[in-house]
């Protein structure tokens, strides 16, 4: 299940180039501010190094920077050095327990390391940070954590809150659709389902969005509905678990 990973890439500062930040004069923290901010910029063009190195600098001029490690942890998860990115998001949850991207990105990481009771305590708390502007994605990432512990009324109110407060998240519908469908709640997971496919707006629908098309179609009766999704999953997800499962529906039918 794919669950939504942020960070700040602007944190601190719409425009500002190395230049400026090596102006004489300027605040060491206000300049390690900056210098993260354009860290955050290089990681997101893949310049790694780049990264590295204003993350550093950085350091050096606030060692107190929660945010110079919040994004230290990120690069480290590009990395692929699990244990330093988690040193990181440690380090900056120290020195800033209020500072909600980092419980974020912490609990997001928790989350695919499989440490899920960990991983809803920390997007617990970014969620619950009024501050926090991205608070519907942390609920939503929340709800992927509760329903990994296969707490399904947790992650419902996990993922109604994300749609309270962001109406068009299409992972959180998808998902209210499916716990719906699972209680046998079809106007209602139909209802969900619609409001995954608007808010999907042009991009491609995952396998599991297919395969609960697929399932709510034939609920419906509606025969056509459900061929033209089974064919976008054969095309698009042959090998996913998905596919398998419809390949299975049909041999069930079968008998």
């Amino acid at each position: 299940m794919r669950i939504v990973w942020l960070f700040a890439l602007m944190l601190l500062v719409s425009a500002c180039t190395t230049e400026e930040v090596l102006k004489p004069g300027v605040n060491p923290v206000d300049s390690a501010r900056s210098r993260v901010a354009i860290a955050a910029q290089y990681l997101q063009q893949g310049e790694q190094e780049k990264a590295l190195r204003h993350l550093q600098r950085a350091l050096e001029q606030d060692p107190k920077s929660w945010e110079a490690y919040t994004v230290m942890g990120v690069l480290m998860e590009h990395e692929g050095d699990d244990k330093r990115a988690e040193e990181n998001y440690r380090k900056a949850i120290s020195l800033n327990d209020e500072y909600p991207q980092a419980h974020n990105n912490y609990g997001v990481m928790l989350f695919r390391l499989g440490r899920y009771s960990d991983s809803v305590r920390q997007l617990g708390l970014a969620a619950a940070n009024l501050a926090y502007d991205r608070r519907e994605s942390a609920f939503e990432n929340l709800g992927k954590a509760y329903l990994a512990l296969n707490d399904k009324a947790q992650a419902q109110q996990a993922f109604e809150k994300a749609l309270r407060l962001a109406p068009r998240l299409p992972d959180a519908a998808l998902e209210l659709a499916y716990l719906a469908f699972e209680r046998h709640e079809l106007p209602l997971a139909n209802q969900y389902f619609q409001r995954h496919q608007k808010a999907l707006a042009g991009t491609a629908p995952s396998p599991r969005s297919l395969w609960l098309g697929i399932m709510l179609a034939r609920e419906r009766g509606d025969r056509e509905a459900a061929a033209a999704a089974a064919a976008n999953l054969k095309k698009a997800y042959p090998d996913s678990r998905e596919y398998q499962a419809y390949l299975n529906s049909l041999s069930q039918d079968l008998h």
